[in-house]
């Protein structure tokens, strides 16, 4: 067997050998990206759903953000095929590039001052269209908050406080610090979703942590 002959054979021993390892590696399940579970939950948290504690979902979202409201309808309907035993935290992550989001985190957290916040989150995503390019932003926001039956002055104090400023901008800390920078951006007991936003895609990953 001439040198050359010896080397072409070594050489496609070693592509099949390359072949065969990438399809082992890429059939390989892809494992979870865990995260700091101490910086997705917080004491002064909103939690709009609460469980049985085996399954936490915890939400990083802009209220103007279009995948944001895309998403929001079809994951509340399955959180909600699951009574009592999901758990979901929306923590406010509002994006610069959205002029109107930091206000819209701003009017969710002074709706829940007032016991109205799972209330507001919903308006919030289902009239998205209706405020999210307007300059005047904050005359939708009140006209939602009379809806629900809000005192509309102690709301616009509340929108105004540093109080409500300092929790916005912890959780954008917190998502800053956990490596978010898109929305929505999911977590299943702290590890990251990356299935589809569809309602049959959020039940299939809510029954797999809730048969575990």
């Amino acid at each position: 067997m001439t040198t050359e002959m010896k080397a072409l054979i070594g050489i496609g021993v070693v592509t099949i050998a390359l072949v065969i390892g990438a399809v082992v590696f890429l059939s390989q399940p892809e494992k979870p990206i865990t995260v700091d579970s101490s910086l997705l939950v917080k004491a002064d948290s909103n939690i709009l759903a609460t469980g049985s504690g085996k399954l936490t979902i915890v939400e990083f979202g802009d209220y103007q953000c279009p995948a944001c409201g895309v998403a929001h309808g079809p994951l509340k309907q399955a959180i909600e095929s699951y009574p009592n035993q999901v758990e979901f935290v929306f923590r406010h992550y509002p994006l610069v590039q959205h002029k109107n989001a930091e206000l819209a985190a701003k009017t969710a957290e002074a709706a829940k001052i007032q016991g109205k916040m799972n209330a507001m989150h919903d308006k919030l995503y289902d009239q998205q269209a209706e405020w999210d390019e307007e300059t005047n932003a904050i005359d939708f926001f009140k006209k939602y908050a009379g809806e629900l039956g809000m005192d509309i002055t102690k709301f616009e104090a509340d929108v105004n406080s540093s109080v409500v400023a300092d929790k916005v901008r912890n959780d954008l800390g917190d998502g800053n610090s956990l490596g978010v920078n898109s929305t929505p951006t999911l977590y299943f007991n702290a590890n990251i979703y990356k299935g589809g936003f569809g309602v049959d895609a959020f039940k299939a990953e809510i029954e797999k942590y809730l048969n575990q």
